[in-house]
């Protein structure tokens, strides 16, 4: 099991207030989904007056909370302690601690170990050390595919446990493959190649979420960058961004590719088997030897006042019963419990049955949780700086490449070192130390909390990243352009030496007053 050093919470002013004029700007219609009780705004009846109302705290889609809130407030045990409504939550991460803090939510369930392993980290989540929890708890594997399916923390008390199981990889739509006469991947190296940028700058091939807003896509660029290497894994995904367009969040990514506007997006196995499902052009990939199997936590936060009707919800998600839920036609996902197959009224489910026993034998790469715990805010806005917010100046570079190599006026290696300094890690000032800082491993690391807890330093960072990310983006197009200059001025000088070589042989051939006019034209940059 990792263990997590635990630290004090010191969000800053700024983020509560934001947080505070975004519910006092819209309501309850931001932060809670709406659950079995009013949604008519001139209905001012209070659905807790006659019943108990659970908070979810969550990363689920609207799908997820559809599908689990009937079946919960359905079951034996809401109607035996008069459950009545389920209240959802679904914020950005960088809000989950001040709404734990404010000690209104009951439970938190999705949105991957990473951030999960936060909240433990900052004493955010309550130990399950009851009878129950413990009953229910073994009813799932400690491991799968050789993945940790429950976490403690440093007193080796049990604080989340995996819900469900996904795997990483991307989503390919093989008729507009064959439309723009596109190779089916099956690694993340495959969708570095040159081919992916064809048809820049009009038609984008890829599909890629912006990492600070998709937890899914974010595991699969830390996938990247742990399974080629720090700086193999970042140059991997410039050359994949230069080819790309990058949207907004994982929902807009995938879709995408199902309605056949890329080639590939970046996927969370059951997105991209609910597109499966829906367009039959479509398929999902697990990259050969470069994808990790996840486990998706649930938890109840320490803060909350109904720990013990919060542990009904977790045993109701956890039995077979509840994890039969993620089998239904409209989510499609992996179970964490292979007794959900089991369960009586299922449909035709044998696709997904096969893809969990597929998922569950496999066993990924050696993913480092304590290492994306370490640097994850800084990673995500490193990638939205030097990817997202510098896209366009990406896309030149990453095409005046492809060009001269297309042109034969590079060769393959030099198209490949021209690509590497385009993706190269990028240097700036830091604003507190006023050191040359390039983006390792260490600084990362150095500089999370910073980017968790001080704003105005984030803010700075971030702009500093973008900044020299697009003077180099530029410099390096600049350097593509001045070494296809230089190679046509030696082509022209060459032209020259061969036309005056030809002009005396043919003057000895024909004798000195040769009648013969030689013309060798050579191109130049206008």
């Amino acid at each position: 099991m990792s263990e997590f050093e635990a630290t004090r919470n010191t969000s800053t002013i700024v983020v509560a207030i934001v947080v505070i004029a975004i519910i006092g700007v819209a309501g309850v219609s931001f932060l809670l989904m709406p659950g079995t009780g009013p949604t008519d705004p001139t209905d001012t009846t209070d659905p807790t007056s006659t019943g108990i109302t659970l908070t979810i705290l969550t990363r689920h889609d609207l799908s997820i909370q559809n599908v689990f809130n009937g079946a919960f407030l359905a079951s034996d045990f809401a109607q035996d302690n008069n459950i009545v409504d389920l209240k959802w939550r679904a914020p950005a991460n960088e809000f989950w601690d001040d709404l734990i803090a404010d000690g209104t939510v009951d439970v938190c369930w999705g949105g991957g170990p990473t951030l999960f392993d936060q909240l433990m980290r900052d004493d955010f989540l309550e130990p399950l050390t009851s009878t129950k929890m413990q009953t229910v708890a073994a009813r799932i594997n400690d491991t799968l595919a050789g993945v940790d399916m429950k976490r403690n923390n440093t007193a080796d008390e049990l604080i989340w446990i995996a819900a469900a199981i996904s795997t990483f990889g991307f989503t390919v739509n093989h008729a507009f493959l064959d439309t723009y006469s596109l190779p089916t991947p099956t690694t993340w190296d495959d969708l570095a190649d040159p081919i992916w940028a064809k048809e820049l700058p009009t038609i984008p091939t890829i599909a890629m979420g912006n990492a600070p807003d998709t937890t899914s896509n974010t595991r699969i660029y830390e996938i990247i960058s742990q399974a080629l290497g720090w700086e193999a894994g970042w140059v991997n995904m410039a050359r994949m961004a230069g080819s790309s367009e990058i949207f907004g969040g994982s929902v807009e990514t995938q879709n995408a590719a199902e309605s056949g506007d890329v080639g590939v997006a970046m996927s969370i196995d059951f997105y991209g088997y609910l597109t499966q499902a829906r367009n039959p052009d479509c398929e999902y990939i697990v990259p050969e030897g470069q994808s990790i199997v996840n486990g998706d936590p649930i938890a109840i936060p320490s803060t909350s006042t109904q720990k013990v009707l919060a542990e009904g919800f977790l045993d109701f998600v956890l039995s077979a019963e509840g994890q039969a839920l993620w089998l239904d036609d409209d989510l499609r996902r992996m179970p964490v419990m292979r007794e959900a197959f089991d369960q009586p009224g299922l449909g035709d489910v044998e696709d997904l049955y096969a893809a969990f026993n597929q998922t569950t034998s496999t066993v990924g790469i050696d993913f480092n949780d304590t290492l994306s715990l370490s640097m994850n805010r800084a990673f995500i806005k490193y990638f939205e700086s030097v990817f997202t917010q510098s896209h366009a100046e990406l896309v030149n570079c990453w095409m005046a490449i492809i060009d001269a190599y297309d042109e034969g006026r590079i060769n393959l290696a030099e198209m490949d070192a021209y690509a590497a300094q385009m993706g190269a890690m990028i240097s700036i000032v830091d604003p507190k130390t006023s050191l040359t800082e390039e983006f390792t491993i260490a600084y990362a690391s150095a500089i999370n909390n910073d980017m968790i807890y001080d704003s105005s330093y984030a803010s700075t960072v971030q702009s500093r990243w973008a900044i020299a990310a697009k003077i180099q983006y530029q410099s390096v197009m600049a350097s593509v352009n001045a070494e296809t200059l230089a190679g046509y001025n030696n082509l022209e000088k060459s032209n020259n030496e061969i036309v005056g070589s030809l002009q005396a042989m043919l003057a000895i051939f024909f004798g000195t007053g040769g009648f013969a006019v030689i013309v060798l034209a050579s191109p130049k940059f206008d």
